[in-house]
């Protein structure tokens, strides 16, 4: 009796633990058939097992994968490296453990995976299981980090470069404001007759050339934004693509514009150089004649497209100069907008162009790149802000009669510019005050407001902050004064925070003794 007790117990465990067996065997097989990552095991080197995850990774039905050699699913670039980790993981040598590789789908194609492998041992024989996590995903989340971080390195160099650009530029447009004074001095007492005329003619004429170089140098760092105006693109386009094409016969010319264009606000011959100078650089790419297509559209573009640029998302107008000419290899492409980067032959080209639209659509608050392959052709994209507000300044209006004789505060930062420029403005026949930024401006004004007629004051100095409160304190004096700035240097934030703030004229050093006299004339005859 007791005997077959024993028996039913036994019996009754036996049926309990293959009943757990059964249970936990079928916890475990659910694991692995609807876990997250792939699973396959293999006996040498076919697959002997593998779980949905696999199969749907790889577009393959239940079963297509059993028996296959494993190397046959990997990219031949990853073949070797597996087959020699493969068999020391099969010696328990080495445990693969998060090797990235590329993995081959039913169709042809590749996914980006994760494996880790180890060796098993079952019921006397070897396997090895391999563990697979797709990683697209995250690829494209790091390429995308990675372009960005590109992207982001490239804006911060560039404004380096632009910074030693209008330092450079600032320096020397001074250096030639003494030259081109006291050159215009000389020429205002002599006639043509006489035998240094041509000489001194001749150094004017060397610094216009020196000074077109800097202009360039200072777009490329500042962008000098001078004389801003409500524009249609448009009409802008069309101007400056006419004017090209009569010199250029050679190239066809595309148009395509938007027909609302929405309407920006910009300094209209600055854009008009950068529009110049893109379609010079196509021209360039199809010696031999080609095509020339312009565009124009109405974008709005989120904080991801403008974040590498420091910009806020919104309404933008998007340019495209697009030419069939020779495309432009990646390396080139990274380098293009930095100022002196020509791969034209030394003396053919300075390779201050593409810099200077650089500088001038960044002043804008603008984005400027380009896409381009070898022998596809190449496009520049440009993209301008929609302003929010509507409000530009106004033209002025015709002025009265003059007084005989009117009085100008010249406000300086450097020797050298305060005596020439000094000079200059008693030879035209104007009463002089002069005095250097800070509180000896404010003092002479405040003494001397009830006869000065206008301010004529160099904005670049040593320490803007200081020019900035000074200039803010004289037209708490007289809200009314009458301002010409000048400047060697490009148009900075706080520079630009004080031509808008009623600014009635600019005058770019150096300058001739005409031209001064022009930009004196037109502030002082308008009301």
């Amino acid at each position: 009796m007791e005997t077959a007790l024993n028996g039913a117990r036994q019996f009754l465990k036996e049926e309990m633990a293959e009943e757990l067996l059964q249970q936990n065997e079928e916890k475990y097989r659910t694991l692995v058939e609807e876990g997250f990552d792939g699973i396959f095991i293999q006996k040498g080197p076919k697959i002997i097992f593998a779980n949905k995850r696999v199969h749907e990774l790889l577009g393959y039905e239940r079963g297509e994968l059993q028996g296959i050699d494993h190397r046959l699913l990997y990219h031949p670039d990853f073949q070797n490296l597996i087959l020699e980790n493969v068999k020391a993981c099969a010696r328990g040598a080495h445990i693969l453990s998060q090797l990235e590789v590329k993995l081959r789908r039913k169709n042809g194609s590749y996914c980006d995976v994760e494996i880790s492998a180890r060796s098993i041992a079952f019921n006397g024989v070897s396997w090895i299981q391999v563990w697979v996590r797709d990683i697209t995903e995250r690829r494209r989340v790091d390429k995308e980090k990675q372009n960005l971080e590109v992207q982001i390195y490239q804006e911060q160099k560039m404004q380096a470069i632009g910074t030693l650009a209008g330092g450079i530029a600032h320096c020397f447009n001074n250096l030639l404001m003494g030259i081109q004074g006291n050159a215009s001095l000389v020429l205002l007492g002599i006639d043509s007759t006489h035998p240094h005329y041509e000489k001194l003619k001749h150094i004017e004429q060397q610094v216009k050339s020196g000074a077109d170089l800097t202009k360039q140098l200072l777009g490329f760092a500042r962008g000098g934004k001078y004389d801003v105006r409500r524009t249609n693109l448009n009409e802008l386009i069309e101007k400056s693509s006419h004017i090209f094409g009569r010199t250029k016969q050679e190239i066809q010319i595309h148009k395509k514009f938007e027909k609302d264009i929405w309407p920006v606000e910009v300094d209209q011959g600055q854009i008009e150089q950068v529009f110049l100078n893109l379609y010079v650089n196509a021209w360039q790419a199809v010696p031999e004649g080609g095509d020339l297509y312009l565009e124009s559209e109405n974008v709005t573009l989120d904080e991801s497209y403008v974040k590498p640029y420091d910009l806020e998302p919104g309404r933008f107008v998007k340019i495209s100069v697009r030419d069939n000419g020779i495309g432009i290899d990646e390396i080139t492409q990274q380098r293009i907008f930095e100022p002196f980067f020509t791969t034209k032959e030394m003396g053919r080209a300075k390779g201050l162009g593409l810099a200077a639209a650089y500088g001038i659509i960044k002043n804008h608050s603008g984005i400027i790149n380009v896409s381009s392959k070898k022998g596809e052709g190449t496009a520049f994209n440009i993209f301008l802000p929609v302003p929010k507000g509507e409000a530009l300044r106004g033209e002025g209006s015709p002025g009265q009669s003059l007084k005989e004789r009117e009085t100008i505060l010249f406000v300086h930062g450097e020797d050298m510019i305060a005596e020439v420029g000094s000079k200059m403005l008693k030879k035209l026949g104007y009463e002089v005050l002069s005095a250097r930024w800070g509180e000896e401006a404010v003092r002479l004004y405040q003494e001397n407001k009830d006869k000065i007629d206008m301010v004529l004051l160099d904005i670049v100095t040593p320490d803007l902050r200081e020019t900035g409160a000074a200039y803010h304190r004289i037209r708490e004096s007289n809200p009314g004064i009458k301002v010409l700035f000048a400047s060697g240097n490009g148009i900075d934030d706080q520079a630009a925070e004080m031509l808008d703030h009623r600014c009635n004229g600019f005058i770019q050093k150096p300058f001739t003794l005409d031209q001064l006299s022009q930009k004196i004339r037109e502030i002082l005859d308008k009301h």
